[in-house]
């Protein structure tokens, strides 16, 4: 940048204050020269980056940061060339802490539940505890009302804050947004991935569609025999999407005409496609994010 103080490695990005901002530029020069000083990053706007001084007075820099708001930064002042202004050189920057409402999708919840099954459930949770020791190991995977059963107790005590305050919170939140994620361990896979579920609700944008919602589900769950597999469905007007991901197609081919048959009893044309999955794959938890559900395609 023309006319910019050098940046040393130990400088992770600069702001400026130019002259032409007036005499508080040359009065905070005088005042910071040689020290640190120590801010909030706020928001940014026409006239540039806001900054909160520890000391509650606000400064307005000019230039991007690639720190979120909220950040603390530790800033440098030094004087531009030619008597330009102040360019204030970012040495540290600390992202704000996550809320913690947002956890269990930041971290997963599959692993702090199986923690609190395991280890003396809290009585709101021993329902769902003594339900996990009856499904672990036996036949319980191979059986469809064990994981109806399975499924629907563990994201009701998800949801329950007297069994598990620290995830209540995210679930409520979801719920006002008409979306949901849930990650539950599988009593049957000791030590496997756990099931991870994305729902979502909106309306449909056509212009024949009316009112109509539009329900999708996205979800993956490891299995023994075909490894990882993902599920996306979409329902709307038009019929059910459906589209499963795995790493051998031909797995599932045998068994398509009995599942579209399934997904069919819900009483819309059905569109099944059988899908590879990448090696490298995200994690749902990086994909179920995007705007509705755009791995759909």
């Amino acid at each position: 940048m023309d006319g910019a103080a050098p940046l040393s490695p130990t400088v992770l990005a600069s702001l400026r204050i130019p002259a032409t901002a007036g005499p508080a530029a040359a009065d905070l020069l005088k005042a910071l020269v040689g020290q640190t000083l120590e801010a909030t990053l706020g928001s940014a706007g026409p006239d540039g980056v806001r900054l909160l001084l520890a000391n509650g007075k606000e400064l307005t820099a000019r230039g991007d940061l690639p720190f979120p708001a909220g950040s603390a930064l530790a800033l440098k002042a030094v004087p531009l060339p030619s008597g330009a202004g102040i360019q204030l050189q970012v040495v540290r920057a600390t992202p704000p802490p996550a809320s913690p409402v947002l956890q269990p999708l930041a971290q997963g919840e599959a692993a702090p539940l199986l923690a609190r099954l395991l280890q003396s459930p809290a009585s709101a949770l021993q329902p769902l505890a003594a339900l996990f020791r009856a499904l672990s190991g036996g036949t319980a995977a191979e059986e469809p009302d064990a994981w109806a059963t399975w499924l629907k107790e563990a994201f009701q005590s998800l949801a329950d804050p007297a069994a598990s305050p620290d995830e209540a919170a995210f679930h409520r939140l979801q719920g006002q947004e008409d979306s949901g994620w849930f990650e539950v361990p599988l009593p049957w896979a000791a030590g496997a991935e756990p099931l991870r579920l994305w729902v979502e609700a909106d309306r449909d944008s056509g212009e024949d569609a009316g009112s109509e919602p539009v329900h999708r589900v996205f979800l993956s769950v490891p299995f023994t025999e075909l490894g990882d597999v993902r599920v996306g469905l979409e329902q709307r007007a038009a019929g059910l999407r459906a589209k499963v991901w795995l790493s051998d197609p031909a797995q599932l081919e045998s068994g398509r005409a009995a599942l579209e048959a399934e997904l069919g009893a819900l009483g819309r044309p059905v569109d099944l496609r059988i899908l590879p999955l990448p090696p490298q794959a995200p994690d749902l938890r990086a994909m179920a994010g995007g705007a509705s559900l755009s791995a759909l395609g």
